[in-house]
Parts: structure tokens; C-alpha cells; sequence
């Protein structure tokens, strides 16, 4: 794999649209969101409550790892996350006896590393996959609805006395703005996104917490893909797209578009499904 590959733009996606919620989201802000209730929910400086990045990438690489374990791709079952692990162990130890160079660092990630890990990232390779916070469509005051809880007893399976709290949820319908940029992919980067976005159309995939209750349930809807590709070998419609991109201020004027979403990631599903059974 040429290493220059990460340093030199190649090949850029954009997807964009709207998350709209069909059930309520609980995404906690931790002690860092003020606020009168014991759980509340991610706010922005303004309290308009938002969607981070973070959370997104997280369950949209979840999301995509079950589907690639279940269509057989390589080496998932290496479990690669956890840092003190005894694989992750052995290979840092190889790279450091063996002085590896960062080509062939890249080279053996390539090769033995899972193959969503090329994609969202690891300890020496940056991610290709980047996930704008999602703010909302439409703001709107007091927007955020209060529910009661209360502590279940897992032994007696019922509820435990003087354990009532509340939290804070998003309702459902509301909307968020959904941005994915894809750098430098592969075609099996390519497929595993496409995995992703797929589940997102569809409806199957969760965000935030309280998801085995049911929350966090979202759907992409008016979705747009974008497409920048400076590969081809005639140098002029390469300049031409790169001078179309450097001169553009909106998706629409530095990518070109690509009409039909939903057979952009069909297409790039069957690809990816072909190349592996």
C-alpha cells in the first residue's frame, strides 16, 4: 500500500442528509450539561441539543462491524480495541524490533488487521471516515421532554424503593443534520460504508442510550452523495475536477453528484458481498 496515499487527496466522498428520530433519544451530557434533571441530554452553549460526531462514528462502526462479521469478512474476530490485549501486544513488539518504516507499518495494518479497522481507524493509521456533529433542522425552544425512571432490582426484577429519577430525551420527528466524509477509500471501505448508510435508510440503527428500551431509533431521509475522483489517468479531466473542487464553496459546485443514492450503495454493497463469499 503506498503510504503517500494518506497524505495525497485521491478520492473524496460526501453523504449527507437528515437523521430524523423515530423514537426519543437519550444521548447523556455527563457533568459537563447543566441542568435540573438527573440525566440530561447534550446540549450546545446555546441548549439546543445536538448529535456529536463521536457518537455517530461509534455506533455507525458498531453497526458496520456486526454487518462484517456476519458477511464473513477477515480477521474480525481479532479483537483490536483493546490496547492491553495480547495481539495488540505482539504487534506493537513487532513494529519496534523490526524498526518498521510507516509504509510498512501501514502495509502490515493492511493485512492483518480487521478490515473495518482501515476504515474507521487505529493506532497508526488515521480514520478515513469523518462524522460532522449533527445539529438540528429546525430549532426550536423547550424542545426537550422529561421522563421519569426508576432502579429495577435485577434479583427480584422489581422496582427498588426511594430509587426514582428522570432523565432527559429528544422526541421523535425531530431532525438533525447528517454529514459523512469519506477520504481516500478503498473499495472494501467503500462497501463497508455503504453498509452503514444502508442501515440508516432503513431505519435500523440506534443512537444514544436506553436503546434496548427502544430509543434512539433514526432514519436517513433526503440523502445526497457526493463524489470527487482525481485517479483518472487523463490529466486534463484531472485538473479540471481538482480546479472545479479547490474553486467550489458548496458541495454542489466543488463534487460532482451522483443521482441515485440508493443504487450507489446497492451497487456498492453487491461489490462488496461478491468480493468476499
Amino acid at each position: 500500500m503506498d503510504a503517500d496515499l494518506f497524505r495525497r487527496l485521491e478520492r473524496r466522498y460526501l453523504f449527507t442528509g437528515e437523521l430524523t428520530l423515530r423514537t426519543a433519544l437519550h444521548l447523556g451530557g455527563g457533568d459537563a450539561t447543566l441542568g435540573s434533571t438527573d440525566s440530561p441530554v447534550v446540549r450546545r452553549a446555546d441548549g439546543q441539543p445536538f448529535i456529536p460526531g463521536s457518537s455517530i462514528k461509534g455506533a455507525f462502526r458498531s453497526t458496520v462491524e456486526k454487518l462484517a462479521v456476519t458477511i464473513g469478512l477477515p480477521n474480525m474476530e481479532i479483537d483490536v480495541i483493546d490496547a492491553g490485549s495480547a495481539w495488540m501486544k505482539t504487534f506493537t513488539s513487532r513494529r519496534r524490533e523490526e524498526e518498521w518504516t510507516e509504509e510498512e507499518t501501514i502495509a502490515a495494518v493492511a493485512a492483518e488487521w480487521p478490515a473495518t479497522a482501515h476504515l474507521f481507524g487505529t493506532l497508526y493509521t488515521a480514520s478515513k471516515a469523518s462524522f460532522s456533529d449533527a445539529y438540528l433542522v429546525d430549532e426550536t425552544e423547550d424542545l426537550v421532554q422529561r421522563r421519569d425512571g426508576v432502579a429495577i432490582d435485577r434479583d427480584s426484577e422489581r422496582a427498588m424503593d426511594r430509587m426514582k429519577y428522570d432523565y432527559e430525551v429528544v422526541p421523535p420527528t425531530v431532525r438533525f443534520r447528517f454529514e459523512l466524509l469519506l477520504e481516500n477509500p478503498g473499495p472494501m471501505d467503500l462497501g463497508l460504508t455503504c453498509l452503514g448508510l444502508s442501515e440508516l435508510r432503513s431505519g435500523f440503527f440506534s443512537l444514544g442510550g436506553k436503546r434496548s428500551s427502544g430509543m434512539g431509533r433514526c432514519l436517513l431521509e433526503s440523502p445526497q452523495a457526493y463524489e470527487l475522483d482525481l485517479t483518472t489517468p487523463n490529466l486534463a479531466k484531472r485538473a479540471e475536477r481538482l480546479g472545479k473542487y479547490l474553486r467550489g464553496r458548496t458541495p454542489a459546485q466543488k463534487f460532482d453528484r451522483i443521482a441515485d443514492f440508493d443504487a450507489f450503495l446497492d451497487k456498492q454493497i453487491e461489490a462488496l458481498v461478491k468480493g468476499v463469499v
